[in-house]
């Protein structure tokens, strides 16, 4: 599963005409290892634990790369830093407001949902995503 995974992303690199460095594999198979939707920096203190060469600079630049060819999502909420998501199915989120975790919701109702007449019929809507804002189970205690 996770071998396909990376093989994809390979070829997505590909059609979309970017290098398939080291740098670029590091940093998505760690991201394909994280379900908590981390931060530059988490994905960052990861890498350079294999790769203490390689910068700050690169795992941010990198990861907006990633994001701009659509190879990975970015979930920014308004909390401090955007979040990053290696999961390309489409899926949906909650987000604990007090601890910042952020958990997937895979649903076929919201992925289906009609769009309402308000919205203007010259905008064209190619993707979206539903954020529920709460708190978590240990939050709650």
């Amino acid at each position: 599963m996770m071998q396909s995974k990376i093989n994809q992303f390979v070829q997505d690199c590909k059609d979309k005409g970017l290098n398939v460095t080291f740098q670029r594999m590091a940093i998505y198979k760690r991201l394909l290892n994280r379900l908590d939707h981390p931060t530059a920096e988490d994905l960052y203190q990861e890498v350079i634990k294999e790769y203490p060469m390689i910068s700050r600079a690169t795992v941010y630049k990198n990861l907006e790369t990633l994001f701009e060819h659509n190879l990975i999502a970015k979930v920014t909420h308004l909390h401090d830093a955007a979040r990053y998501d290696g999961k390309q199915e489409h899926h949906h989120h909650l987000v604990c407001v007090r601890c910042k975790a952020i958990f997937d919701i895979q649903s076929e109702r919201l992925d289906n949902l009609q769009l309402p007449n308000e919205i203007d019929p010259t905008f064209k809507v190619y993707d979206y995503r539903i954020q529920f804002d709460g708190l978590c189970q240990k939050c709650q205690s």
